[in-house]
């Protein structure tokens, strides 16, 4: 039987410890006063600011824009860290602002070639959806070696299930192969999803226009209708937005299925932002 003492950690790749150090740097050099002051606070999550200027000549610089979601979850694994030796209880997480002229773009001018790009709008939310929580990662364990494992499911998509237990399909197909498929032991199907260590997130969907396009609505005299954009916000900024509101939206670039439609189905697509960070206020 294999415990979860005998399963060995990886250690970072040479890029990851090459995040880890930029992070903690920056948060050491430029941000020690707040990481002080804001770890006092008692929110479940946190939206900890950080200045697109200060990932400026370090590795992030380069890395952050073709590697996003590497750099954040490492980011926001160092700042839990320094949250977690202030004994806050808060989860911390990253979220830059500030971003150069370079991401700036139109709602309007938005197209598939897009696809991926975080890019930075003004916008005026024009409607809220009910929050909601979605599952972010599911948690199983293998009833016969007790190895534990996770997966990562994607938002609005159908739960990817975890059908057998790797380590023991390793022994399995091997003893298979030897016997020539006589062998008579059972398949490494024997697992079971640890439901309370799944791991949760809230989000609420919102609409967005181009404050340039609602102009040009007020003025048009036919009326045509005014085109909104699906975006998706989550953890601290769910509830915390209202309508007609101004903001600058920094968010990635990403196609959903039409609504009420079947994805695997319907090949078209529509756009939706997947919201990185907000902030008040158009940005000039």
């Amino acid at each position: 039987m294999i415990s979860m003492s005998q399963i060995k950690a990886t250690e970072p790749d040479i890029e990851a410890q090459d995040i880890l150090n930029a992070w903690r740097l920056i948060f050491e050099e430029k941000y020690s006063s707040e990481l002080d002051r804001f770890s006092l606070c008692e929110e479940d999550v946190f939206g900890f600011e950080v200045q697109w200027n200060y990932l400026k000549n370090t590795p992030l610089h380069s890395i952050f824009p073709n590697s996003p979601t590497k750099c954040l979850e490492l980011g926001n694994q160092v700042i839990r860290e320094q949250f977690q030796t202030r004994n806050s209880r808060t989860r911390p997480v990253i979220r830059i602002i500030g971003f150069d002229e370079e991401f700036s773009y139109q709602l309007e001018d938005v197209r598939t070639r897009d696809r991926g790009r975080l890019l930075s709008f003004n916008c005026i939310i024009t409607n809220l959806d009910t929050p909601m929580g979605w599952l972010k990662k599911s948690e199983y364990i293998c009833n016969d070696c007790e190895t534990t494992w996770s997966i990562r499911q994607s938002l609005a998509r159908e739960r990817e299930r975890s059908i057998h237990c790797s380590i023991c399909a390793d022994s399995y197909y091997k003893e298979m192969k030897r016997t020539e498929g006589k062998a008579k032991i059972p398949p490494p199907t024997n697992i079971s999803m640890i439901v309370e260590a799944n791991v949760y997130e809230d989000i609420q969907y919102i609409e967005l226009t181009c404050p340039i396009m609602l102009a040009k609505h007020s003025e048009d005299e036919t009326k045509n209708p005014l085109f909104h954009y699906l975006a998706v916000i989550n953890d601290e900024y769910v509830g915390d937005l209202s309508l007609n509101q101004e903001v600058t939206v920094n968010a990635w670039v990403e196609l959903d299925h039409l609504p009420n439609r079947d994805f695997a189905m319907d090949t078209r697509r529509v756009f939706i932002f997947k919201v990185h960070s907000i902030e008040p206020g158009f940005k000039t």
